[in-house]
């Protein structure tokens, strides 16, 4: 067995144990999760996993509507410095590749930060073509590459969308598909203004969701352990502040390799062996109820439950739902946030034009909540945000310098290799980590903090969802069988 696939071997039953204990889901095809461990031991993209997995059986489900706030635009005010608000813990979330207008450009409390009325993108043949509401919660995957993204973006006309990726990357969701997320919006903030930090794909921008820039990469094609910059846990080892990452679903997120990476600390040589990377949801659980959550959390997603397509999105809305319930459950809730936001837009279509602070973004706009007793309720923010504005805000929080302060290394320039935009030379353009920017907030004005800590807003269950992980099991055998099958051919 590969060294990156050891801990495989306890992941199938930790996430039976998860599906039995946080939802009373019950699978009973546990064998087929056996398949599944062994087909995961064969070596392939997770791309190439995802394409075979194909989609998944889902049910429509339905929530109750709460109360709403929408603003067009907000100045940002100051909180009360760390020492004197209650928050206690800092929770960060990042699902897969999914675009503000494809999840909730049809929130009926959006305004215009949702579609607006009579939007199109050109066909590229004088014809017109609109959004349309996908049939069901699973799609093929877009094209975004560097290079088709900024297609799409097309200099800020945000046009280039039905002619880079066809008519998949006009499709959206609503309140039928992702009850959950939607009732979420309902009950603390929804950021509407939220940008992902780099015209590109997934790992140039999960590194700046961590370190405030992505160092001039713009490709998923670098290996673990090769990188060497600050990062946001630096700073929290430097000034004494707990940190830990729990593995969401198989647990695998972690894992340096082609198949999964979600977690960028793995590339860095000082964090790829680092103990802390690699608790489990198991501990995320335990350490909720024996009050030993550290003071910044990252759940960290993999391929069965990240919502990158082909994947079922309530696959990724199930196992959100349980970890959000458990926080809120705990004695931890009155005392915590957690930011739940998207890596980048996937390919799908957005209206709004990204401003650009340097020569690799910012992005397109991706869903983004923000969960505690003292968000804002059924608030939506305009307030200008990217993924450094969860950096600012742990800096804050904690009094501590900023990564830009700390890291001068692109201050001037970028190293070219996996670098377009560098265009072939050997340097590309520079990269600053972003949270010493002004003009990009902090989250200070989504908090209320005289409102009442122990608020438990009424959300949906996706109590029957029992039947997306039995199909999950059953999908699993079958590919597990096949991909056995061809490795014995060869």
């Amino acid at each position: 067995m590969p060294p990156n696939r050891a801990r495989l071997a306890g992941f199938i039953d930790r996430w039976y144990n998860f599906t039995q204990n946080s939802t009373g889901a019950v699978v009973q095809e546990k064998g087929a999760f056996m398949d599944l461990q062994r087909f995961l031991n064969t070596h392939q993209s997770r791309r190439s996993f995802l394409r075979e997995l194909g989609t998944l059986a889902g049910v429509g489900l339905a929530l109750d509507a709460g109360t709403f706030n929408v603003c067009t635009i907000d100045t940002e005010t100051l909180v009360p410095a760390s020492r004197t608000n209650p928050i206690k813990h800092i929770l960060v979330a990042c699902q897969e590749n999914r675009s503000f207008d494809e999840y909730f450009g049809h929130y009926s409390r959006a305004g215009s930060f949702g579609i607006p009325q009579g939007y199109y993108q050109p066909d590229g043949r004088g014809g017109k073509v609109y959004p349309y509401h996908f049939p069901v919660t699973s799609s093929n995957d877009t094209s975004h590459s560097w290079q088709d993204t900024h297609r799409e973006w097309d200099n800020g006309a945000m046009d280039g969308f039905y002619t880079t990726n066809g008519l998949l990357a006009m499709g959206y969701y609503d309140r039928s598909d992702i009850p959950f997320y939607y009732a979420l919006a309902d009950s603390f903030t929804l950021c509407g203004n939220y940008f992902c930090s780099v015209l590109g794909p997934t790992l140039p921008n999960r590194l700046a969701l961590w370190t405030g820039t992505c160092g001039g990469i713009t490709t998923n094609e670098i290996n673990g352990g090769s990188l060497d910059w600050f990062a946001i846990v630096d700073l929290l080892d430097q000034y004494y502040v707990t940190w830990k990452c729990y593995g969401l679903g198989l647990g695998t997120g972690s894992e340096p390799n082609d198949f999964e990476g979600y977690n960028p600390l793995t590339y860095f040589k000082k964090w790829q062996n680092e103990p802390r990377m690699y608790y489990q949801i198991a501990d995320y659980y335990n350490d909720l109820e024996s009050g030993k959550l550290p003071q910044v959390s990252f759940l960290i997603t993999e391929a069965l439950v990240d919502e990158h397509p082909p994947l079922d999105i309530r696959t990724g809305e199930f196992a959100m739902e349980a970890v959000i319930k458990a926080l809120m459950n705990s004695p931890a809730w009155k005392s915590s946030v957690l930011f739940f936001t998207y890596d980048e837009g996937g390919g799908y279509f957005d209206h709004v034009a990204p401003p650009q602070v340097d020569a690799y973004g910012l992005g397109f706009r991706v869903p983004t909540l923000i969960i505690s007793p003292y968000a804002k309720r059924g608030y939506v923010s305009g307030q200008l945000y990217e993924h450094s504005s969860i950096l600012k805000f742990i800096e804050r929080h904690f009094g501590l310098p900023t990564l830009a302060s700390m890291n001068h290394q692109f201050d001037t320039s970028t190293p070219g290799m996996n670098n377009d935009a560098a265009h072939g030379n050997a340097a590309g353009p520079p990269a600053p980590p972003r949270d010493g920017l002004s003009n990009i907030g902090d989250f200070s004005e989504v908090f209320d903090f005289a409102q009442d800590q122990n608020y438990h807003p009424s959300l949906p269950s996706l109590n029957n969802y029992w039947i997306a992980e039995f199909v999950i099991a059953l999908v699993a055998k079958k590919v597990g069988k096949a991909a056995r099958k061809a490795v014995d051919g060869l």
